[in-house]
């Protein structure tokens, strides 16, 4: 799609590019990171590619970096935990200041209505990439630079050269590509489904979603609609990231409203659900995922599973991006430091928060045995190969009157 923000963002990277040749050959470029002389780093330039330190060297504070700087980062539960934030704060002597959310189209909003210049990274499910991008809300990345810190880390399911493309953009268009502009870097990933209680749903039943369509238990719906339109799609044999009909929005409408007619009650937000199903008002949560490990199976209770039936899950990939504006000295430190495989593992297994897998091959060598058991470890292949990347619902906005008109059913 070409509008006016789209050919204003090409003249700018025309421009951007132009200086940054100019830069290269005056010899200015320099410093941590590339930051080069005042006038022409990237940090002050809105838009400009983030380059990175090449041998390691974002991994070490430098006399370029200042000292009492915050870094903002608006991102998702588990980031802003102890464990993970002040190793980094100790040792590049700033602060990091995490603004947590729970909604990639909350927070989208947020950043485009201006909250942008709060920010220096922001960390999205990877559908969101493309969209920022073209709203020209995040930078560039070199992904030669980066590709030490970043893509040279992680297991093979999130290997460029295997086919991973859901951290590059195609600038014609703003779709995914394998040969677009990196513009994020992995950093935190699960899937979406249904979580059951194994000890009252026999396994024969969980093999599809149906199951939550059964009055044969109890179900809670949890309040997460984009989420949720996703599963049903899957239930119903439909593609979410298309296009709709108008006969399989219908189809849609109809599924929703009979889990709504069936459910026993609706949850307003993930602590809810948790304890629903701890309690035992519950036996299935629709929609879940593997972000129960945290609260329910981190705690012992491992009869509580996300599990993937037959129709599969939607994968998502929580990726970290450079926000455009102003950065401080040691925004690429800090991106390098949560990128590292040690402090990875960290943020896989946070003293507070969300505990999910990381793509980190550091950190699937170091897992211990009750962390492989409460993140399913050995069973996420098997899952990713059932299941579908999340790459955004293009038209979402026929199915939100939908759930609103399903809630109002309970």
């Amino acid at each position: 799609m070409t509008n006016d923000h789209d050919l204003t963002r090409r003249r700018y990277m025309k421009a951007a590019t132009a200086s940054a040749a100019m830069a290269g050959a005056a010899g200015c470029l320099g410093g941590s990171g590339g930051g080069g002389s005042e006038g022409n780093s990237w940090r002050t330039q809105e838009l400009a590619t983030v380059p990175a330190a090449s041998d390691g060297a974002l991994y070490e504070p430098t006399e370029a970096d200042e000292t009492g700087e915050t870094i903002n980062h608006l991102t998702w539960t588990g980031y802003d935990a102890s464990n993970v934030q002040d190793p980094f704060r100790e040792q590049f002597s700033c602060q990091t200041q995490l603004d947590l959310f729970t909604s990639n189209p909350k927070a989208f909003n947020r950043l485009q209505s201006g909250e942008w210049q709060q920010f220096h990274q922001a960390t999205f499910d990877m559908a969101w990439i493309p969209r920022l991008a073209e709203a020209g809300l995040i930078r560039p990345m070199s992904y030669e630079d980066w590709k030490p810190y970043t893509f040279d880390q992680y297991i093979d399911l999130f290997k460029k050269e295997n086919g991973y493309k859901y951290a590059f953009v195609n600038e014609d268009d703003y779709t995914f590509d394998i040969d677009g502009t990196m513009y994020g870097a992995p950093q935190r990933f699960g899937w979406a489904s249904f979580v059951v209680n194994t000890d009252n749903v026999p396994e024969d039943a969980y093999t599809s979603y149906d199951a939550a369509w059964s009055d044969e238990y109890n179900v809670g719906v949890y309040d997460l609609m984009f989420w949720g339109i996703q599963i049903i799609m899957l239930r119903e044999g439909i593609d979410p990231f298309k296009e709709h009909t108008e006969a399989e929005v219908e189809q849609v409408k109809q599924a929703t409203f009979e889990l709504f007619d069936n459910a026993k009650t609706l949850l307003p937000d993930f602590a809810s659900m948790n304890q629903a199903m701890k309690s035992g008002e519950i036996d299935i949560g629709f929609i879940s995922g593997n972000w129960i490990n945290g609260t329910l199976r981190r705690g012992g209770n491992l009869e509580f599973q996300a599990v993937v039936p037959d129709e599969g899950s939607v994968i998502w990939v929580e990726t970290t991006a450079f926000v455009k504006g102003d950065q401080p000295t040691v925004s690429d430190n800090y991106l390098a430091y949560m990128q590292r495989g040690q402090n990875a593992l960290k943020l896989s297994w946070p003293t507070s928060g969300g505990t999910n897998v990381v793509p980190h091959q550091t950190a699937w060598e170091n897992y211990n045995d009750r962390q492989r058991e409460v993140l399913r470890v050995d069973e996420v292949r098997d899952i990713i190969d059932r299941s579908v990347f999340y790459t955004g619902i293009p038209d979402l906005e026929k199915f939100e009157p939908i759930w609103r008109q399903a809630k109002s059913r309970l």
